[in-house]
Formats: C-alpha cells, sequence, structure tokens
C-alpha cells in the first residue's frame, strides 16, 4: 500500500454468531498493484488480552503454569501446555489485567512490569492482540494449583529456575505462542537474568 492509496474500507460485515466468541463475515476492499482487491473473510473475534511471566530475579526463578486446552486436547491427544498467565483485558487495563491474572492463576502479587511489546496470535482470521510483560515477585507461590473454579480453569503452578524455562523454549517443550514470545523476548532483553541458576533447594 502507498501512501497516496486509499485506507482499505469494509464494503460488507455480518455477524454470524455471537457467544463467547464473535464471528463476523466481511468483504474488505483493499489497494494493491494500482487496483482493488477484494477480500472475503470470516473474523474471529473474543478480545484482547495480556499474559505475563512471573520472575524472582534474587533467585533466577520464574512461574509457568501448565493448564488444560481442549483445542490443543483434539489435536494432540493430550491438552496440557506449558503456559504464562494470561486472560482477556475485560475493561482492564493491560496493566490491571497481567497484575490479576497473575494473582489468579498462580497466587503470586507481582510488583513491578515491563513490557515486552505485543503478540498478534494468529491474524489472518483472529482479531487476537495479546499485551507482554514481565514482572518481579518475592514471595513463591503458596500452592500448587491455581484458576478459578467458577470458570473452569484446571491449572498446576510450577516455579521454576529461569534457565530450566529458557531451555523449555528453546527446545519447543512451550509451544503456546505467547508464552514462548516472553520467554525470547526477555531472554534478548534480559540475559543477565538467565546467567545463574538458582540452587535446586531454592526453587520447588
Amino acid at each position: 500500500m502507498k501512501k497516496a492509496d486509499p485506507p482499505p474500507r469494509i464494503v460488507r460485515e455480518e455477524t454470524l454468531s455471537d457467544g463467547f466468541v464473535r464471528l463476523d463475515h466481511l468483504l474488505v476492499e483493499a489497494p494493491w498493484g494500482g487496483g482493488t482487491v477484494r477480500l472475503d473473510r470470516e473474523v474471529h473475534f473474543h478480545g484482547h488480552g495480556a499474559a505475563v511471566l512471573p520472575v524472582d530475579p534474587a533467585r533466577a526463578a520464574g512461574i509457568l503454569i501448565r493448564q488444560f486446552r481442549v483445542p490443543a486436547f483434539l489435536d494432540d491427544g493430550d491438552g496440557w501446555l506449558w503456559e504464562v498467565p494470561a486472560g482477556l483485558l475485560d475493561g482492564d487495563s493491560p496493566e490491571q489485567c497481567a497484575l490479576k491474572e497473575a494473582r489468579e492463576e498462580t497466587g503470586v502479587a507481582v510488583e513491578s512490569l515491563e513490557s515486552l511489546g505485543d503478540s498478534l496470535s494468529s491474524p489472518g482470521v483472529m482479531r487476537e492482540r495479546i499485551h507482554l510483560f514481565w514482572g518481579t515477585y518475592s514471595v513463591p507461590p503458596s500452592s500448587a494449583t491455581g484458576g478459578l473454579d467458577h470458570e473452569g480453569e484446571m491449572i498446576e503452578v510450577h516455579e521454576l529456575p529461569l534457565v530450566e524455562i529458557a531451555r523449555m523454549a528453546v527446545d519447543g517443550e512451550i509451544v503456546d505462542s505467547k508464552s514462548a514470545m516472553i520467554v525470547f523476548r526477555l531472554m534478548a532483553r534480559r540475559p543477565d537474568l538467565f546467567g545463574r541458576k538458582a540452587a535446586a533447594a531454592d526453587v520447588t
């Protein structure tokens, strides 16, 4: 698209379904090659979200969760994924959402937040923008499980050495894209956090 080109425009929009997720059918015109291309698309929208990796710099530890996901179960036969705490904004700011999700899903109070940018989960079909953060905590999780019972969340809480979290991302054990992206971006920005391994007795 050139600067002189007109912006893309929505020619037609129809909502096909509006439950937990909304599915819209759109016809969009976009300038291309001196002409116009018409794009016929179905777009999934369930809200934008925030995700955070809680880190204890003093002990070189971080917190991941393992959560059961039905779509992953349908594809892989297991459904249990390594993830960072995350959730939909639901009217909160990205920062408020990240702090809330960390407490609800892991039980820890994140004391400070730093942005690691955004992630578009699947921009060809979804309108989901995830705001990525890392944050510090100093009191380890008190429970091996987390989440809200009324939301049917099945969450295990795992405090791990940061070097182990980095290995899991590099080796492909963290397949959830937002979670892997947070780890890789933090490794690039703050390699010092991953420079030493916490004593096994310090991290449970």
